[in-house]
């Protein structure tokens, strides 16, 4: 899940994991604020769900740009059905590609591997959706980053107690 507010970028750290065992493009400088204090236990299950910060512009313009990345602020008010429907409509997505895939010419297929690539992108989604909702729920706790603005955090309090957030 990322949250992009005031010029910075708060993603959690299984999605930075995530990052680094992906053939995407990712500039460096995320995996070293990453994992630089943290390399003992980067796999640790008990920050999985932790914020890490991004304040470059660069990092905050890839992160924007990963539209398969959960974004905490457009998901924040929806209700589990609407959540449900994002997940039902992702595996639609999905399905519709690996059809495509699979109807193609091995030369085809050879040329458009980056439909697997987006497979594998909407199946990170649909299992972050999971989670969302599994927060919602109150079966996953997450701590939101305890630096966001006044205006939004009067919001974030407000809102944690309903929606399950913490």
């Amino acid at each position: 899940m990322k949250i992009i507010i005031n010029n910075k970028a708060f993603v959690q750290r299984k999605d930075v994991i995530y990052l680094n065992q992906s053939d995407l493009n990712v500039p460096k400088s995320i995996f070293i604020k990453a994992f630089e204090n943290n390399i003992d236990n980067i796999f640790d299950d008990s920050i999985r769900y932790e914020f890490i910060e991004f304040n470059d512009p660069k990092e905050i313009e890839f992160f924007k740009s990963l539209d398969w990345l959960i974004d905490y602020n457009e998901i924040k008010d929806l209700d589990e059905e609407d959540i449900i429907t994002l997940g039902e409509n992702a595996i639609l997505e999905r399905n519709a590609i690996i059809q495509k895939y699979n109807s193609m010419s091995d030369e085809k297929k050879k040329k458009n591997k980056q439909l697997l690539v987006k497979t594998d992108l909407l199946v990170y989604k649909i299992y972050s959706l999971r989670n969302a909702l599994g927060t919602k729920q109150g079966y996953i706790k997450i701590n939101l980053p305890e630096n966001l603005d006044e205006k939004n955090l009067e919001k974030r309090i407000s809102k944690k107690k309903k929606i399950g957030f913490n």
